[in-house]
């Protein structure tokens, strides 16, 4: 049971709408030329599965930027040896599968449907 602090000093556990709102960080890649960190946040705030948004974090200037919108996930990021691309597994509007994406997480472009796979689980490969 996880517990936390409640007003009144007495320990209660997680409602759930605050498990909703948990967060925690999947799978995560540095490039190769370590400028750029490709992770997933493991998202728990809508019904069934959890789901991996994808994040790319500039190192020199601290910031993220997502991959994709709201409705879009992915997972597993993978760098190319050069540092000027990254494949990832999730979906992209209507399409499911291998993708791959500029570092500063634009041109995102479909290579291909996994097929015979369930959408793989959020920071798995």
């Amino acid at each position: 049971m996880v517990l936390c602090g409640a007003p009144s000093g007495e320990a209660q556990g997680l409602t759930s709408s605050e498990l909703s709102r948990l967060r925690s960080v999947g799978s995560v890649e540095l490039s190769p030329d370590g400028r750029r960190i490709a992770y997933t946040v493991t998202m728990r705030d809508r019904p069934g599965r959890p789901y991996g948004q994808l994040w790319i974090m500039d190192v020199p200037a601290q910031k993220s930027v997502r991959v994709g919108g709201e409705k879009d996930s992915g997972g597993g990021p993978l760098w190319s040896p050069d540092s000027k691309w990254f494949a990832f597994q999730g979906s992209q509007g209507e399409k499911h599968g291998l993708f791959v994406a500029r570092p500063d997480g634009s041109d995102v472009t479909f290579l291909a449907s996994l097929s015979g796979h369930q959408q793989p689980a959020a920071g798995h490969r």
